[in-house]
């Protein structure tokens, strides 16, 4: 049973897929990037006496090459031939 705001999140991660971190960052709630993994949670409350309450989250594992800052593969310099 989750008993707290962190058993939820601790659960959440556990059932993510995994990702190949050498090709995606990690899960993340922004936009969904091209290429992305993505990964939908929806959540429902209900309790007696009161209307079920709902919502659902989108997170999304951006390819690596798509993430800002992220390094690039660069040609290795080549000596100089003179």
């Amino acid at each position: 049973m989750i008993s707290s705001g962190e058993d939820m999140l601790a659960w959440i991660e556990t059932n993510l897929p995994e990702l190949d971190e050498d090709r995606f960052g990690p899960w993340q709630a922004v936009p969904a990037t091209p290429d992305a993994r993505t990964a939908h949670i929806s959540v429902r409350i209900h309790s007696p006496g009161t209307a079920d309450r709902t919502t659902t989250i989108t997170l999304s594992a951006a390819p690596i090459d798509l993430m800002p800052g992220a390094p690039r593969d660069f040609p290795a310099p080549q000596p100089d031939s003179r």
